[in-house]
């Protein structure tokens, strides 16, 4: 259940991304915030886009609930191969055969490690001490990330500013799951009298800043990877220290979960190296619609 959900959330994101590009290329070019806020909310694709995030959240909090960080944010990295699929079906881009080579490595090094490492759900329940230990550990590389992405070449920061991302959604993804085993516990209004529903708020909040940071200050490839490397390696690590979730601990097994998480690194790298760039739709003499 927990995979399937990932899954849906990772379509979701996808659709997301899309859409919401597809609607910011019609904005009016050279005004304010202001207006071209007030023209995407009127857009019904921008919309779209926006219920599709809605879901994107929502199946990941489930998927999370069901499952374990370990199994969940790798997962969401095939957000890539969808977003592949829907530009070449829908937009009708010319993805080149190299770009699904990488695809294929993302998924291959995500189905190694799921049959190799065998995650399982942990039974510890974390103290606020634990918490304490994750925030400010996290807070602390978070903190010297970001001040070595201050100087050098646009990639270098770039790249800087989505590891830094990476691990803050990490930690976003750890409170997300302490908040859905706090609902399934005590119910709805336990979530408004404890901190994890606002460390998650936070998190996210401050994720979504350093991510816009990493896409302004450098080239997409570079603070995509970083990203979408960081978030699951990080996310596997807080799994096991703060849930005390369990991988397979074999000699064996350890190197092949090594080797299986760098073939998907690897493919998240090419994957963001040699995708088309942009999202154009077809407009010669139409419409493009939803539909």
């Amino acid at each position: 259940m927990s995979a399937f959900l990932a899954l849906l959330s990772a379509f979701c994101n996808g659709c997301s991304a899309v859409l919401q590009r597809l609607a910011n290329i019609d904005a009016p070019p050279d005004k304010g915030v202001v207006k071209v806020a007030w023209f995407l909310i009127r857009q019904p694709l921008w919309l779209l886009g926006g219920a599709f995030l809605v879901g994107t959240l929502l199946f990941s909090a489930g998927a999370l609930y069901f499952g374990t960080l370990a199994v969940v944010q790798p997962l969401l990295v095939t957000e890539l191969v969808f977003t592949l699929g829907l530009r070449q079906v829908w937009l009708h881009d010319r993805i080149p055969g190299r770009s699904w080579l990488a695809a294929l490595l993302i998924c291959g090094g995500l189905a190694g490690f799921l049959v190799i490492a065998q995650p399982k759900e942990g039974s510890r329940v974390p103290t606020l001490g634990m918490w304490l230990v994750v925030v400010f550990t996290r807070a602390a590389v978070v903190g010297i990330l970001l001040a070595f992405a201050q100087r050098g070449s646009p990639a270098r920061r770039a790249a800087l500013y989505g590891a830094a991302t990476g691990l803050v959604w990490s930690v976003d993804a750890a409170f997300v799951k302490a908040t859905t085993n706090l609902l399934a516990a005590q119910g709805w209004l336990a979530l408004l009298v404890h901190w994890p529903l606002y460390g998650a708020v936070i998190t996210g909040v401050l994720g979504t800043f350093l991510l816009q940071a990493s896409l302004h200050v450098g080239p997409l490839a570079a603070s995509q990877s970083a990203v979408l490397i960081v978030d699951p390696l990080a996310s596997i690590v807080l799994g096991i220290e703060v849930f005390g979730e369990q991988l397979n601990n074999s000699a064996p097994a350890i190197t092949g979960q090594v080797l299986s998480l760098a073939m998907m690194a690897l493919g998240v790298v090419l994957i963001s190296k040699w995708a088309p760039p942009s999202m154009e739709p077809l407009r010669r003499g139409k419409q493009l619609s939803p539909t």
